[in-house]
């Protein structure tokens, strides 16, 4: 009679969340495999991804091999896993619509903190590794192609000229990434504006030795700010 019971108070346990028993097992294994994919960030990031084998993280997580083994099938799939994740939390960002440098910097900086080991897995570790490197690929080629659009439409000069125009987009592109890196690891919340005014400025004194005959204006937005037309790092 007590087993009865306990059957139907699970029952009535999922109902009251409304998900079938099915369906809250596999959204708790995902909630799991969610925990020891931030874990294991942590860790590889901190210690490297070629010196962290699966021994090592089970070690360092206080958990044993199995356990890791239940969710993912190699130490590899869970760094391409990790990586594959970030990249796109940054392509969703790359989605949105325009709406200034500023404003982007605000989320990058925000996905970065927020995602700090994931984050220079893929800008820092990945960028050093030959297996790895198309995921900063496409990290790196994000920006190159956003700042090389602009580039093309701001300047005359530039506009026919594609080496110099490459140039331009490779090093905004190799600029922007170390200067987040450095500052996620080094800056201080609180001076979080300092720093979208430093790289704006940056950028904005780049562009006018780059583009004497550059045809930007400002450009108002909807919500009635107005916003230089420069490349966005998102």
């Amino acid at each position: 009679m007590a087993r009865s019971t306990s059957r139907q108070t699970t029952k009535v346990t999922h109902l009251q969340k409304g998900r079938p028993p099915l369906e809250e097992a596999n959204a708790r294994r995902q909630e799991r495999s969610d925990e020891l994919l931030r874990a294991c960030a942590l860790v590889l990031e901190r210690n490297g991804v070629r010196r962290t084998s699966m021994d090592a993280l089970a070690e360092q997580l206080g958990i044993p091999k199995s356990v890791l083994y239940r969710y993912f099938g190699s130490k590899d799939e869970i760094v391409r896993v990790i990586l594959q994740r970030i990249l796109d939390l940054w392509s969703d960002l790359q989605s949105k619509r325009w709406r200034g440098l500023s404003h982007n910097l605000h989320e990058v900086i925000a996905l970065a903190r927020a995602n700090q080991s994931e984050f220079l897995l893929l800008a820092r570790h990945s960028a050093a590794d030959p297996e790895l490197r198309p995921f900063f690929e496409s990290l790196h080629s994000s920006i190159v192609s956003k700042t090389d659009k602009l580039l093309e439409i701001s300047s005359p000069s530039l506009k026919s000229d594609t080496v110099i125009r490459q140039l331009c987009s490779q090093a905004v592109a190799g600029f922007l990434i170390d200067a987040i890196i450095w500052w996620i690891e080094n800056g201080e919340n609180n001076r979080d504006d300092e720093f979208f005014q430093w790289a704006r400025q940056s950028l904005k004194t780049l562009y006018r030795e780059w583009m004497p005959d550059s045809s930007w204006r400002p450009t108002r937005h909807d919500n009635g700010t107005l916003e230089d037309l420069i490349p966005s790092i998102t």
